[in-house]
């Protein structure tokens, strides 16, 4: 194994873990093309891989984690540089504001999608304190609102204090808000909110209060279908000041992963197998949101291995954190995201 500096670097050597029908051809260069020159140490924290299990092209959006106290300027590289740079000091300050334990963010990627001569602003995703540790700080509306409008390159954060203090304001009791993000290149603007700790009989009179405008029948029907393959899940959902947009996402885990408190089912990635995930795939390969040569990489994906070269040995981690069913009106769409954490091994 060569001396590695970029991410480019890494994934060369990775490519035979990584299964051809998840990522390959035009997919793979895709990837490479946006990402590729970011440093390979980005791989020591967490990678995302977000794969369509519908779509049979072999193609991925990305994310990576940032724990540092300043994020690399490239990483923020869109069409505006104004924009980059003001959006980087807003994320600055908020990093350097968290304890270092605390201290992190996500930064996805949209890469099948967008042409791929052109670099898009990532989507930033904030994690709330009560994720990490019991009895962690959850949100305050207020000022999630002024970091996420900072994100957005606003200073004007009215937009978002609408919006929040509308969803904030019918959430189910005991619900946690466990990560906000704002997408800078979509429309119309929005938050994303993803809540834990909502139960399945809760998720109707929750949507219907938000006024969420697709078929809450749909939803609860579609639910009660996986059960007795996947029965946690947290809600993801976006909203403006005028409510809830149509789209509306479910980060589902299998249930023979066991009932766990949801800051485990954050980390499920590395702490479940190919096992636990079978039975949730297959379903979905029924229901055809997922075609059976996705599920067959997506089955062949965790792994847990140590990597031999001349610039050392590392340890490998590879696993499946959560599948999100997606809901646009009528239209489900089927997304895993899968993980990769790739480091230096410290002798023992």
């Amino acid at each position: 194994m060569n001396a590695m500096t970029q991410l480019r670097d890494l994934l060369e050597v990775l490519w035979p873990q990584i299964p051809d029908s998840l990522l390959a051809g035009r997919g793979r260069d895709r990837l490479l093309m946006r990402v590729g020159d970011f440093p390979a140490a980005v791989a020591a924290n967490l990678c995302i891989f977000e794969l369509r299990l519908d779509d049979p092209e072999p193609a991925a959006d990305f994310s990576v984690t940032v724990t540092s106290s300043r994020v690399p300027h490239h990483y923020l590289a869109g069409t505006d540089g104004a924009a980059a740079t003001s959006r980087k000091a807003c994320l600055d300050a908020y990093l350097a504001s968290k304890p270092e334990p605390y201290r992190w963010l996500m930064l996805e990627y949209d890469l099948i999608d967008i042409p791929k001569e052109r670099k898009a602003a990532p989507a930033i995703n904030l994690r709330s304190d009560a994720s990490l540790t019991p009895g962690g700080a959850t949100f305050e509306p207020a000022r999630l609102a002024d970091t996420l409008s900072g994100v957005f390159g606003r200073s004007d954060a009215r937009h978002e204090h609408r919006a929040l203090s509308r969803a904030f304001s019918v959430l189910p009791p005991g619900a946690v808000v466990v990560f906000a993000a704002a997408f800078p290149e979509r429309t119309p603007r929005s938050v994303r909110l993803v809540v834990a700790e909502v139960s399945a009989a809760q998720v109707g009179p929750f949507l219907d209060r938000l006024g969420w405008p697709g078929s809450i029948p749909t939803v609860l029907h579609f639910l009660s279908g996986l059960h007795d393959v996947s029965n946690r899940f947290m809600m993801a959902f976006d909203v403006a000041p005028e409510g809830a947009l149509p789209r509306l996402g479910f980060e589902i885990y299998p249930t023979a992963a066991g009932d766990r408190d949801f800051r485990s089912l954050l980390s499920a990635w590395h702490t479940t197998s190919s096992y636990h995930w079978r039975g949730l795939i297959n379903r979905l390969v029924e229901m055809e949101l997922c075609s059976q040569a996705k599920a067959d990489g997506l089955l062949s994906w965790p792994k847990q291995c140590f990597l031999y070269g001349a610039n050392g040995t590392y340890r490998l981690c590879m696993g499946i954190n959560h599948i999100k069913i997606v809901m646009d009106a009528e239209h489900l769409r089927a997304k895993a995201y899968a993980g990769l954490h790739c480091s230096p091994s410290v002798p023992s």
